[in-house]
């Protein structure tokens, strides 16, 4: 059964001012700003409004996954949203990077590949092969999303939330290129994230169209039927691989990909940035 909501455009336009006024402002959001969306659709259609409105580059996408529990439900296993320009850093090697976020809302950090695309003006809009998905990554590096919103139990509310608030993203960490990445098998690599002492993983990527491929072929697609520009370059965070970790300001953390190097990073508040 297709999901509907009784949201109207003055309802999805109040949803997307709030969450822009809280951005601007760097302040937090204790519930969601209005009538939860019942629907991706609707949920995109804010992030679309949202994105019409803000100033600044956009640069990539990142991709996320819907929680198994509730991919029936809205049909689809993955989620995306923007990023901008000023919010993406680079790691040189035995520097330790400062990223904002919002200090009084949420906050993670996702271990991830991150795709570099070349011409994607060539594929279909959909049914979109592995092998042409490989043929379009112009380069494929090490890196971290850095998940953040004004609305602190963003998590809470399933896929739309997220959705409707620039995909939860606040920022992308762009590591080590992989140097002839095709050989790679992404699935092969061992990731680990160390937070303050806390260490999750080694965990693997899943293999094939089920990994960081499958998240260029959701978001290719997706943006074709969205009617958004792929310009070459487009970066895309392609999915946590040791998993969402929550964190706060004033936290710490290393991010290694073994045999292909690490990430150290710290996160502070997007006030004083």
């Amino acid at each position: 059964m297709k999901l509907t909501d009784t949201l109207e455009d003055q309802d999805i336009r109040s949803i997307s001012d709030s969450i822009i006024k809280a951005r601007i402002a760097c302040s937090g959001l204790s519930e969601y700003p209005g009538e939860l969306p019942q629907s991706l659709e609707t949920a995109y259609r804010i992030q679309d409004l949202s994105m019409s409105k803000w100033r600044d580059r956009l640069v990539g996408w990142k991709v996320g996954g819907i929680a198994p529990h509730l991919q029936d439900k809205f049909k689809q296993e993955r989620l995306s949203g923007p990023i901008y320009a000023s919010n993406v850093e680079y790691s040189p090697a035995s520097e330790v990077i400062a990223m904002p976020v919002f200090e009084d809302g949420f906050a993670a950090i996702e271990a991830e590949f991150i795709l570099e695309l070349g011409d994607t003006s060539g594929l279909p809009d959909k049914d979109i092969t592995e092998r042409q998905i490989v043929d379009v990554i112009e380069k494929v590096y090490i890196g971290v999303e850095i998940a953040s919103s004004p609305i602190q139990n963003i998590n809470d509310f399933g896929p739309v939330a997220p959705i409707s608030d620039f995909g939860n993203n606040s920022g992308m960490v762009i590591g080590a290129q992989i140097e002839n990445w095709q050989q790679l098998d992404f699935s092969t690599v061992a990731v680990t994230v160390d937070i303050d002492g806390r260490l999750y993983g080694p965990t693997r990527t899943k293999p094939g169209l089920d990994g960081p491929l499958g998240a260029a072929k959701f978001l290719i697609e997706q943006l074709k039927l969205r009617g958004y520009a792929i310009p070459v370059g487009t970066y895309i965070c392609s999915g946590a691989i040791t998993g969402v970790h929550d964190s706060e300001v004033g936290a710490k953390s290393t991010i290694s990909f073994e045999g292909l190097g690490t990430i150290d990073l710290t996160l502070v508040s997007n006030r004083n940035w």
